[in-house]
């Protein structure tokens, strides 16, 4: 063989290996994507933001698509965790660009490679949000379940596929720095002093009745949950630990409509929903009505044993009662917006909120002396009905005089009354003394808040570059707050009628005016935030009594409130943040009203007119990353004050007496962890957990408290994918014993199964079947109260089994949603109370 052949075949053998070894990398390089494009003549580059926000979308999903209708594609890949993006093309031609967020609406571009044109820099792609009633799109990434921002975390229950079986109550056991005890009574950071509103607005009713709302309203017409834990100055100072936003509206621009009806039924009652979108022309609208009843699978049981130290007759008080409580609520909710120019735009809102319920019990109550001998005993029957509504209404008029100027003016209404009319009637007495004044009666504690808010915005950028924010505003409100309490009485087993008893009606009214101004600026550079801000409050409380039984008072209250935060993003997935604000509360109608309800004549309870305002100290240091498959939030946060109000209990002969003081010495710890992982496509696992050392003591001419210890919770969710488009989701938890001034609370753990598939075209029609605590399905919850004077032990029985289905059906098509007022109201001054069954719902919040 001579040189030159032996050349040749050296030459062919190595052709022939890189030809073997290029078609071998082939799939290596299409798995690639980004890898591969580096390599291939024609190209796209670019980088993915929120349309809101311009954060970098990392993980989301490109594709090239070919054919007539844009629906071949040829190529996928995912952005890096920067948001970039390189897609290649295996020929020349034109090709349909696809970006696809999970939550958001699709964006598309056309683009074309030609000899002349073989790569293409797109720059910048901004993504918009859309609603969860949309059909879904399919993705190949993840956007994660939550998201840390300079001020607040966010929940996606659009994201959450439990959403379309659970209740909002039931889906915020899932929602980072938000616990949900045994007795439905909820904490924001371990604080039960919290305001809620509806898409960026207050709304009373959920804020004094939380839970009772939260149970009823349906997760799926919910978009997602913020959990604002550090307000800005922008906030109004009252509240200590934050506020919930539940968000049912975004902004997008696209035509069509919408309406969704959904039903659903179990052992505990029905609930029917529409949900209806649209627009016409400019003006564009959403509508959200729902209405339903609840009742208890069986009557509840509760036991209490009470032994009164200092009191050798009334020594030991033992207390059996049967109860229920049935329900019927509504709800409704209006949004509607008109561009009246391109840099002028007009929102109102409107929303109705109703509870009636009816509430009968049987008890049974015996008191011993020292020695165990009967000193008296009696049974008590009682038979009433508690209506508490809510009715808000807002204006909102933004006008723009660049993309980054802007003017908002503000008016809102809100109206609550609630009432809570109570029949007790006593039989088989057994040796009365005359001391306890054992009486039937009729109660009418009928109370009505209302207020009127105006208020002015303005936001600027400093410099061109959008790096430094000012904001500014303006705020006043007019609040009344009247109760007129009355009660009828009669002696006991006779069956005369029912005389107004004037000695224990009373009437009460409070008018408080409040006048705020505020100043916060923003910085976002080089992966840092900054927001530091100052208010100024002064408020101005008025309290008569229309039927003269006291005297009239009126005080006048002023607070520098500052507020600090800075976080710094380690990378675009992974955050730091640490912040510091003070928060005050004030006092609501149950807190001050003085009238005493006797509907139990063992315990009766008032309220303290001369209540001031409290003031909190709050500090807070989180880490959260963020990833395709993998999130973490963890958060150590500390706070104190040293006037908060107190709910205590003290024994005045042998009554127990149950009233409010801002004398609480509190300090909170809390550790606060949630994660999110996707184990493998389908399947996901979530945990929110958190763990609270708490020390309050309080001192006054009543009580000498001082209690500590530890309390925690812990839920953890698994969502499983499984055969004919079935989903199934079981997730479990429970609290550990909560600590309060006196006491401790009971543990108790729940779980939950359901199933869900969606059918016909675009999973417009959606069957849910959801079972919660079918096995043990009895808890038990309660209190140990020990003080100087006495020791109590109460327990109640509650059937927790829910066995029921839900149907949902889409019918339309709609890409808008209503456009909203970047600034509006947000009032969240008041400390709620009495209609929470013990939770001491609160507020805080914005301007």
């Amino acid at each position: 063989m001579t040189h030159q052949s032996t050349s040749t075949l050296r030459r062919r053998a190595c052709l022939v290996t890189a030809a073997a070894l290029l078609f071998c990398s082939q799939p290596l390089f299409a798995q690639q994507g980004t890898a591969s494009a580096k390599r291939s003549p024609w190209q796209a580059t670019g980088i993915l933001c929120d349309s809101l926000t311009h954060e970098p979308q990392a993980y989301a999903t490109i594709r090239l698509l070919t054919g007539k209708a844009a629906d071949k594609p040829v190529r996928v890949v995912t952005t890096t965790t920067d948001g970039h993006f390189t897609i290649a093309a295996s020929q020349a031609g034109t090709y349909t660009l696809e970006a696809i967020v999970t939550g958001m609406q699709p964006l598309r571009r056309e683009i074309t490679f030609s000899d002349a044109r073989r790569t293409i820099a797109c720059d910048t792609l901004y993504i918009k949000e859309y609603s969860n009633t949309l059909s879904s799109a399919t993705v190949t990434a993840t956007k994660p379940l939550v998201k840390a921002e300079i001020d607040k975390l966010t929940y996606s229950v659009a994201d959450d596929p439990d959403a379309q079986t659970s209740s909002v109550l039931e889906l915020l056991r899932k929602v980072p720095m938000v616990t949900v005890d045994g007795e439905d009574n909820i904490k924001v950071n371990g604080n039960s002093s919290f305001k809620v509103y509806v898409n960026g607005k207050p709304n009373q009713m959920m804020s004094q009745n939380p839970s009772l709302i939260f149970k009823t309203y349906p997760a799926s017409a919910i978009k997602k949950i913020e959990v604002i834990t550090n307000p800005g100055a922008k906030y109004d100072a009252e509240g200590t630990a934050g506020v919930l936003n539940i968000i049912t509206t975004t902004e997008t621009r696209t035509k069509g409509y919408v309406v969704t009806p959904s039903i659903g039924a179990s052992n505990c009652g029905y609930d029917t929903n529409v949900f209806a979108m649209g627009q016409l022309g400019k003006f564009t609208f959403s509508l959200n009505y729902g209405l339903g009843s609840q009742k208890s699978p069986e009557d509840n049981l509760t036991t209490s044993e009470r032994v009164n130290f200092a009191e050798p007759d009334m020594h030991t008080i033992y207390t059996t009662e049967l109860s229920n409580d049935d329900g019927f609520y509504q709800f409704g909710n209006l949004d509607a917006s008109y561009e009246l120019s391109p840099k002028d735009l007009f929102s109102v809102s409107a929303g109705l909120r109703s509870w009636k319920s009816d509430n009968d019990g049987t008890g049974s109550t015996r008191v011993t002396r020292e020695d165990g001998s009967l000193y008296y005993s009696y049974d008590r029957v009682t038979a009433g009905d508690s209506n508490f509504k809510g009715f808000d209404a807002s204006a909102d008029y933004q006008h723009s005089f660049s993309d980054d100027r802007r003017l908002t003016l503000s008016y809102r209404y809100n109206l609550s009354p609630r009432n809570n009319t109570t029949d007790a009637s006593y039989q088989n007495v057994v040796n009365i003394p005359e001391q306890l004044e054992l009486t039937d009666l009729k109660s009418d504690p009928d109370r009505l808040s209302y207020e009127h808010t105006a208020q002015a915005d303005f936001t600027t950028n400093l410099d061109t570059a959008k790096v430094h924010t000012l904001s500014m505003g303006l705020k006043y409100i007019y609040r009344i707050n009247r109760s007129n309490s009355r009660e009828w009485s009669r002696p006991y087993g006779n069956g005369a009628d029912f005389v107004l008893d004037d000695a224990r009606s009373l009437y009460y009214r409070h008018r408080g005016d409040i006048g705020a101004a505020y100043l916060e600026y923003n910085l976002k550079k080089n992966g840092w935030s900054l927001m530091a801000g100052s208010r100024y409050e002064l408020y101005r409380a008025s309290v008569t009594y229309p039927d003269g039984k006291r005297d009239a008072f009126h005080t006048t209250l002023s607070d520098w409130v500052p507020s600090l935060s800075a976080g710094y993003s380690l990378s675009p997935t992974q955050m730091v943040k640490a912040g510091y604000n003070l928060r005050i509360s004030r006092p609501d109608i149950y807190d001050l009203s003085p009238y005493v309800d006797r509907t139990d004549p063992q315990n009766i309870s008032y309220g303290d007119p001369s209540l001031g305002s409290a003031r909190a100290h709050n500090f807070e240091l989180s880490y959260s990353t963020f990833a395709a498959k993998f999130t973490l939030n963890a958060s150590l946060s500390y706070s104190f004050t040293n006037n908060d109000f107190a709910s205590y209990t003290f024994i005045d002969k042998g009554i127990a007496n149950t009233t409010y003081a801002g004398i609480q010495h509190s300090k909170t710890t809390t550790l606060s962890v949630f994660m999110n992982w996707t184990i493998v496509p389908g399947t996901v696992f979530n945990l929110n957990a958190e763990g609270l050392y708490s020390d309050v003591k309080a001192r006054n001419a009543y009580i000498n408290a001082h209690n500590s210890g530890f309390s925690g919770s812990a839920w953890g969710g698994l969502t499983q994918n499984l055969p004919w488009k079935i989903k199934a989701n079981l997730w479990l938890g429970g609290n550990a014993r909560g600590i309060d001034l006196q006491g401790r609370g009971t543990s108790f753990y729940f779980y939950s199964l359901s199933f869900s598939r969606s059918f016909l075209k675009d999973d417009r029609l959606t069957v849910s079947l959801r079972g919660n605590n079918f096995f043990g399905r009895y808890q038990r919850f309660g209190a140990d109260v020990a003080t100087e004077q006495f020791r109590n032990i109460s327990r109640t029985r509650v059937d927790m089994m829910h066995v029921g289905f839900s149907i949902r059906y889409r019918i339309g098509k709609l890409n808008t949603q209503v456009r909203k007022a970047e600034r509006t109201i947000t009032n969240d001054d008041l400390r709620s109370g009495g209609d929470q069954g013990g939770q001491q719902g609160g507020q805080q919040g914005g301007m």
